[in-house]
């Protein structure tokens, strides 16, 4: 099961090894699924706003509904 494809925008998630990002969109993924997906986060802690990896993703901690 690839997690990537439960989180949606808004949702926190672990990063790495101990960061806590909430997502702010997607990148990537849609016509080749194949293709690494990308999220643009937020650092909850430090406010550092980047794209991470699909694979860097951990674990979810909170999903919007």
């Amino acid at each position: 099961m690839d997690i990537n494809y439960y989180i949606k925008p808004g949702d926190t998630f672990v990063v790495g090894k101990d960061e806590i990002a909430n997502v702010l969109s997607f990148v990537g993924g849609a016509t080749d699924p194949d293709s690494p997906t990308l999220f643009h986060v937020a650092n909850v802690d430090s406010g550092e706003i980047k794209f991470v990896h699909g694979e860097e993703v951990k674990q979810i901690l909170s999903k919007i509904e």
